[in-house]
């Protein structure tokens, strides 16, 4: 059973929705692309995107002419997922549910994924069964989750400046996140039954006129920030610039280089 995170409610990312599509759903393009690489996607393959969230992956997958299912709990992600796919006229087959009891037969894909979502549920063994569970035999699996924030020194700054405005909290304890060890990554996939787990580095990269940029867009489309945002109310404009004065003091305040690292873990149901 691993710890419950806040992250693991519908709350933050339906609060985060309308800006994470703006912000994040470009970078994490490279990861779905990497992502259904590793599966050999194609017309036709039946793909499984659990916390599917506005549909970065489902979208690719079902322009390649894949019978795409994506499950999330955020109604507002999911909202936007649909009109995205309505207004291209892609058929995916979108469900509200929870990836640690999906609710789906046995055995129906022959691809599934989870970008940057099981690593939040606070039952990642059950949500790894889950996904071994909807595949079929020789179908294989990709769960993505970040590298600690150390390999990524604007996301550090960003986020460990924030967690000192607020005493500790609204950032990874250490820097570390879920699955953000490669040890880990291969013991949770191999400890839910899959085979020839692999895991496989990559990285996007965002490039931002000035700190001033990059910390707005941090704060509008981070979900922990957000969520802060939200329980602060009349306090946030303070910590905002707060925030910015912080991470400026220590990069400057020019043109900045932002890297998004992540891990990729495959596996495969036999």
């Amino acid at each position: 059973m691993s710890a419950a995170s806040p992250l693991a409610r519908p709350e933050p990312w339906d609060l985060v929705a309308p800006e994470y599509v703006r912000e994040l759903m470009p970078v994490f393009e490279t990861f779905a692309v990497d992502a259904l690489a590793r599966t050999t996607v194609a017309a036709g393959t039946r793909v499984l995107d659990v916390a599917a969230g506005p549909g970065t992956l489902s979208l690719l997958a079902a322009r390649a002419g894949a019978r795409v299912t994506a499950v999330d709990f955020a109604p507002r992600m999911m909202a936007a997922l649909q009109a995205r796919a309505s207004r291209e006229g892609l058929d995916i087959e979108a469900l509200a549910g929870d990836g640690m009891a999906l609710p789906l037969k046995d055995a129906r894909f022959d691809a599934a994924f989870s970008l940057f979502g099981l690593m939040f549920f606070p039952d990642r063994l059950r949500g790894f069964r889950e996904l071994h569970r909807a595949l079929v035999p020789g179908g294989r699996a990709v769960v993505s989750s970040w590298m600690p924030m150390e390999r990524s020194p604007a996301m550090n700054v960003v986020y460990k400046s924030f967690a000192e405005l607020m005493d500790g909290g609204g950032a990874p304890r250490d820097g570390m996140m879920p699955l953000s060890d490669p040890a880990a990554c291969r013991r949770e996939m191999g400890d839910a039954g899959f085979t020839d787990v692999e895991v496989h580095e990559l990285t996007a990269r965002v490039d931002y006129a000035s700190t001033a940029a990059m910390v707005d867009a941090m704060v509008r489309s981070s979900a922990p920030v957000v969520l802060a945002r939200q329980a602060l109310g009349e306090r946030w404009p303070g910590i905002h610039r707060a925030l910015e004065e912080k991470v400026a003091a220590v990069m400057g305040d020019g043109p900045q280089v932002f890297l998004f690292n992540a891990y990729l873990t495959v596996g495969t149901r036999r």
